[in-house]
């Protein structure tokens, strides 16, 4: 919980522990799986998968930026610049607590993702999602990302309509 004392800050980091991981991934379960339900194969899947971005950090071309405040994570972004190729970098983790909500923190998180791949020479950010996500696609949509595929899918344990964005740069 953000300490009302302080102003959460954002924090750039090449390296991630496992204190990290644990707490983004207890993020994602706590909003996704009280949200939409969404259990044990979501659980598994960004735990790995935050796993194997940590273990190709320090890379010039790959980032996570933190919402942090007395020293707890509120928020996360990530730019993985290794996963698509030249040229093309994928957006992920992208939380905010909600106490953080509707306060300019994800707007803030996705000018930096989106400027960092325009420092770094890429040409287009892709990113997955699904349908129920109507706050994060209206800012995705606001930082001119497109919807480019659509697909039913269970890659996160349950059938959703997974969706995949693209800003080209």
């Amino acid at each position: 919980m953000a300490d009302p004392g302080k102003r959460p800050q954002t924090v750039a980091l090449s390296e991630v522990s496992t204190a990290v991981i644990d707490r983004l991934v207890g993020m994602h379960m706590d909003y996704y799986g009280h949200h939409f339900a969404f259990g044990k194969v979501f659980q598994q899947t960004i735990s790995k998968d935050l796993l194997m971005f940590s273990r190709g950090l320090p890379d010039p071309n790959s980032r996570l930026w933190l919402v942090v405040s007395g020293g707890d994570v509120l928020g996360s972004i990530a730019i993985d610049g290794a996963c698509l190729g030249e040229g093309r970098a994928q957006l992920r983790w992208f939380i905010l607590d909600q106490t953080l909500r509707s306060q300019g923190f994800g707007l803030k998180l996705l000018d930096t993702a989106i400027n960092f791949c325009k420092t770094n020479g890429f040409r287009e950010i892709h990113l997955w999602t699904f349908s129920d996500l109507h706050a994060a696609r209206t800012r995705y949509l606001q930082q001119g990302f497109r919807c480019v595929e659509e697909a039913h899918g269970a890659q996160w344990g349950r059938e959703v309509l997974e969706q995949r964005y693209l800003l080209e740069l």
